[in-house]
């Protein structure tokens, strides 16, 4: 078996009534349900499930385990900056921010966590959903589901996950498990070492363009990456891998656990490096499993890629732009790039320019988003007064700070 499908096997619903949980095997095709270790929604879809679960359940009725469902806030919190007059006038807005309390109060009533905005005149979300469970909550082995089409992000420790809609969701309260047909899988093997100036997203734009994935053969399938050049990723750059795994068409995608998830656990999480090990028993794939296709991929050819308009399939070299583009925006972040190293690249690339004595063009805005409260924080704690030091003077037109935050040192007003 795949790794996925050894997932799939141990958490299969033999006999819900007496618990029983756990196959031999599973191949594609095989239907049935699997118990789940994490349920996660947004506010797009919890408010339609909380209302299912009250009409078709009952008023005072419990969520099952509360502890292992999450909720967030993190879709719609700027809205009422972007959405135009006329719509406001309709009352579109405030049709959504009933949302955002009927989320709030079935949270509080059936005592589920809940990431929620920042409040205190602060703008923006504690987390986006996705990038907390992969910071916090997931680990090697597990199923999780989530309402979101880029649950795959946590797949870069080793778990199965993946988005589905609102009766699944409202179905797992009630039970813990979800309805899967066992997808096909197809692996991307990454040979080769990169050079420094290519990351992860570069993989993925790679990947994206290959006639397989270009094509749609690639859509409903569980990808698999591999290879001495996913090997070498730390476990944030795997998370773009998996990720985009929705740009991909896929069902999930996912990296088989090493030493890394298990340094990755110890730093972020605080596990006992034993008890992460232990995470990793038996998650990896069979060497006689059963693959779709194999895509290769030398990172040691690799450069760095953008995707032009219109679809991330669209990839090309940078180098190969015939003339420069004009920039009016530049946004890095995101649910695909909010992750701590992520940051880390932004600060390099922006203390890099300054030490060559390159600015900011007037005329661009540049915003950095955190995935996270947390990724905040990580950017707080670095060595700002170095980094306010070699950006002064600030900005004569600094850009304003969205969502969650700036990175560090990079003049921000208002601050979030």
């Amino acid at each position: 078996m795949t790794i996925a499908e050894k997932i799939f096997a141990r958490r299969w619903i033999r006999d819900l009534a007496r618990g029983e949980i756990g196959v031999p095997w599973v191949q594609p095709g095989d239907a049935g349900f699997v118990q789940t270790d994490i349920r996660f929604s947004h506010e797009y879809v919890t408010p339609m499930s909380a209302i299912f679960f009250e009409q078709l359940v009952g008023e005072n009725e419990r969520v099952l385990e509360p502890e292992s469902v999450l909720f967030f806030r993190d879709h719609l919190t700027f809205l009422k900056d972007a959405m135009s007059p006329a719509r406001v006038q309709l009352g579109l807005l405030n049709v959504a921010e009933q949302l955002e309390v009927k989320q709030r109060e079935f949270a509080e009533k059936q005592g589920i966590r809940l990431y929620g905005e920042l409040g205190h005149g602060k703008h923006g979300s504690e987390a986006i959903c996705h990038s907390k469970i992969l910071e916090s909550y997931a680990l090697p082995g597990q199923v999780i589901i989530g309402s979101d089409s880029h649950t795959p992000h946590a797949g870069a420790v080793g778990c199965v996950a993946f988005g589905v809609g609102t009766t699944a969701i409202f179905n797992s309260w009630i039970t813990k498990d979800v309805r899967v047909e066992v997808p096909k899988s197809f692996r991307v093997i990454v040979h080769g070492e990169k050079p420094e100036n290519v990351t992860a997203k570069d993989f993925m734009l790679e990947i994206l363009r290959h006639p397989y994935i270009k094509d749609g053969h690639a859509i409903g399938q569980i990808i698999e990456y591999a290879g001495p050049g996913v090997e070498a990723l730390s476990v944030d750059e795997r998370a773009t891998m998996t990720n985009m795994a929705a740009e991909v068409g896929a069902f999930t995608g996912i990296v088989a656990p090493d030493q890394k998830v298990v340094e990755y656990l110890v730093e972020q999480r605080g596990m006992a490096g034993a008890d992460a090990e232990a995470l990793l028993e038996g998650l990896c794939s069979d060497p006689d499993a059963v693959y779709v296709k194999t895509i290769e991929i030398d990172a040691s050819a690799l450069r760095p890629m953008i995707a032009l308009p219109g679809d991330p399939g669209n990839g090309m070299h940078v180098d190969e732009l015939e003339e420069p583009v004009r920039i009016d925006i530049a946004y890095a972040g995101s649910c695909t790039a909010g992750k701590k190293e992520d940051m880390d690249m932004y600060a390099r690339v922006l203390r890099e320019a300054v030490e060559r004595g390159e600015r900011k063009p007037e005329h661009v805005q540049l915003y950095i988003q955190c995935g996270s409260q947390e990724v905040y924080r990580y950017c707080q704690e670095q060595d700002t007064t170095a980094c306010s030091r070699r950006w002064a003077p600030p900005l004569s037109n600094p850009p304003a700070a969205r969502a969650s935050t700036l990175a560090p040192g990079f003049p921000a007003s208002p601050p979030t």
